[in-house]
Formats: structure tokens, sequence, C-alpha cells
């Protein structure tokens, strides 16, 4: 009997482990109350482009604000916890990716859009308009060999 009572508290000691972690982490949230890390990722790819020397060098007409701006748009509109809107956000943000905006980069702006279609959630853009394989066009840079 007593491997019996030891199966039965090492099930009950686990269940109570288990309750512990789940009320630790509390409930599931909402969409706007985490921290949305998909949105940063985006966004740092963007720093990245505006602050590193060689675009800085190669494309100093590349306007990058009007996309940290509309990714200000898509942070606003996802910490409140409106998903309507933040799908409007992203969307635009990707038609402007797709529009070249702000004269950009082509490699850039496929990246950018690349990384959208994989770190963006399915339900925070149109998947249907934005799906398929990664954007390979040519750009000056890959057709001097680098």
């Amino acid at each position: 009997m007593k491997p019996v009572a030891h199966i039965k508290r090492v099930i009950c000691v686990s269940f109570v482990l288990i309750v512990i972690v789940v009320l630790s982490l509390g409930a599931p949230s909402k969409a706007g109350t985490m921290y949305p890390h998909w949105i940063d990722d985006i966004t740092g790819a963007i720093a990245f482009y505006k602050e590193g020397l060689h675009f800085k060098q190669e494309y100093p007409h590349a306007k990058w604000e009007f996309y940290l701006e509309q990714m200000r748009v898509v942070r606003t509109t996802y910490e409140t916890g409106n998903t309507d809107a933040t799908y409007v956000a992203m969307n635009r943000f990707m038609d402007m990716l797709e529009a070249r905006d702000g004269d950009i980069p082509v490699q850039a702006a496929n990246e950018l859009f690349n990384l959208c279609n994989f770190v963006t959630p399915s339900t925070l853009h149109d998947v249907e308009r934005h799906h398929g394989p990664p954007r390979m066009e040519q750009s000056s840079i890959s057709k001097t060999g680098w």
C-alpha cells in the first residue's frame, strides 16, 4: 500500500506546483497589456537601417522616420488592445514597404517586409496579400557582388 500512497503524494504535490506556477504567471492578458516583442523586432530593424553606416552613406536621402512613425501607430493601437486598428496600421506599414515610400533601398524594404511576414501575428496583417516566398529583388548592392 505504501507505493500507492507515494504515487498519490507525488500527484498531489505536482498538482499544487502546477497551480502555483499558473497563478504566479497570472491570467492570460489581452493583446494590449503585454509587451509586443514583434513590434520591437521590426522597429529595431528599421533603426539598424537608419543608423547603419553603409545605408547612411549609400542612401542619405532615405526617410526612415516615415517607417518609425508608422510603427509608433502600430504600437499604440496594439497596446490599447485595438486589433482592428492594429491590423489597418500594420497593413499600411507593409504597403509603405512595397511602395518603397521615403526612397528606402530595395534590399532594406525587402528584408523588412520579410521580417514583418515572419514576426507579425497572422491576425494583425493581411496574410492573403502579404504571404509567399521572400522577396528577392535585386538591388544595387547585390548587383555589385556585395
